[in-house]
């Protein structure tokens, strides 16, 4: 089996892989949708991509591809806890930093910790954060990087100041992806489905109500752009598990008022975070 992920080696996104692997082959690849392309051509057996994060919310590109672009389906979730490290080559002192490279979640992340300490100092967001572990490697400028130990450790840089980013509780959300969308024969920890609504008065409360009479708790709802229909929105939620006949009704319900239906998965949630 293969597992593809964000790439290069070294992102939190290979760490993800690695877990959902469990000594197979993981596989690279550029940005999120080349990712899930590679699900879809069959070049992979499962990809593993960001779903959201505690701090900067929803990885849009995910989310988006998952509900317009694939028929896939969600099969497992990781809580992976998030610690940023600021990295550099041996040489490279703290005080002599001219740049501090990421991906553009860490950045945000650690946002506070760059505004006190290294106020002066421009960031450049680039693809990953082990993108920016290569970058700084490979330089011969006193740059940083923002990114795991892991990271650090691959391309060879020095953690000079760990533990940088902002909320301590700092996680991610990952997907393990498949192909395989065929509908369960039961349900499991969590359920995830995307609607869309007409566009009229009382539409979407109609759906929530749905959800209200069958007892189903949502714990999350996002709004996506609907593509080419400028101010319609796609709704993506998180259902808990509940009684199966209760959730197979309220969806039948849901799809006779929605535009629009997908049922994206039903999986259980491994999590990593110390409690």
């Amino acid at each position: 089996m293969k597992y593809g992920y964000l790439g290069p080696r070294g992102t939190f996104s290979h760490t993800a892989a690695d877990f959902f692997a469990q000594n197979e082959e993981t596989v690279p690849f550029p940005s999120i949708y080349a990712v899930l392309s590679a699900l879809s051509e069959g070049s992979v057996d499962f990809a593993v991509v960001p779903i959201e994060n505690s701090t900067e919310g929803s990885v849009n590109a995910s989310v988006d591809s998952l509900i317009f672009d694939f028929d896939f389906s969600l099969k497992a979730q990781l809580n992976l806890p998030i610690t940023e490290n600021l990295a550099v080559k041996p040489e490279t002192k703290f005080e002599d930093i001219t740049k501090v490279i990421s991906h553009p979640q860490p950045i945000a992340q650690c946002s506070r910790y760059l505004r006190n300490n290294l106020p002066e100092v421009p960031t450049e967001t680039v693809s990953s954060t082990a993108a920016a572990m290569q970058i700084v490697a490979e330089t011969n400028k006193p740059l940083a990087a923002i990114g795991g130990a892991k990271a650090a450790e691959l391309y060879g840089l020095k953690v000079i100041r760990e533990h940088i980013q902002d909320n301590d509780s700092n996680f991610t959300q990952f997907a393990l992806v498949s192909r395989d969308t065929s509908h369960p024969t039961e349900y499991k920890e969590r359920i995830t489905i995307a609607f869309s609504v007409f566009n009229e008065p009382g539409t979407l409360l109609r759906i929530l109500t749905v959800l209200s009479m069958f007892d189903l708790n949502m714990i999350k709802i996002l709004s996506r752009p609907m593509r080419n229909r400028p101010e319609e929105y796609v709704f993506y939620i998180d259902l808990e598990n509940a009684d199966k006949k209760d959730i197979d009704d309220a969806f039948t319900m849901i799809k006779r008022k929605a535009s629009f239906f997908k049922f994206l998965g039903t999986y259980d949630i491994y999590d990593l975070r110390k409690h």
